[in-house]
């Protein structure tokens, strides 16, 4: 079941957000590296408070969640128009739920509720992410400091 999320499920987000930090950390990765910090509760924080983020129960339990929020300085450092988009950040699924496609349905359930032009970054280097995002209407729009940037209109 995907819902909105609410300060309860803050500390289950943060732990999904650590557990893929330590696993991209584990199999060689940098990205997220700066979740494996205690800060990265701040940005669970943040995107509850000041965005929309959806999670995925099941069985009463957050297996996933995506937050779509204003611009932060990550972005006004990526994009140099920031402030005429909503940003997809933190797209997290648990590695248990692997093949159930819960990333998928959260981006869908995700871009549904938006009118919004959503922007999104990844590594240029994640060809798995590269190809991903465009599955959903994203276009490829360059790359910099070593990101892809991707925006989808409303």
């Amino acid at each position: 079941m995907i819902r909105l999320a609410t300060q309860a499920d803050l500390p289950a987000i943060d732990q999904l957000i650590l557990m893929k930090a330590q696993a991209f950390r584990a199999a060689g990765k940098t990205q997220w590296v700066k979740y494996l910090e205690p800060s990265r509760t701040d940005f669970v924080t943040h995107d509850v408070t000041n965005g929309t983020v959806y999670v995925y129960e099941t069985n009463g339990t957050i297996t996933g969640s995506v937050s779509l929020i204003p611009p932060t300085s990550w972005d006004e450092n990526l994009w140099d128009d920031p402030g005429v988009a909503v940003y997809l950040h933190r797209l997290v699924v648990d590695d248990q739920m692997k093949g159930q496609k819960i990333g998928e349905q959260l981006m869908r359930h995700a871009l549904a509720a938006k009118s919004d032009r959503i922007r999104l970054d990844c590594v240029a280097t994640n060809s798995f992410l590269n190809a991903y995002y465009p599955r959903f209407g994203f276009r490829y729009i360059g790359e910099r400091d070593g990101f892809s940037l991707f925006e989808k209109e409303a």
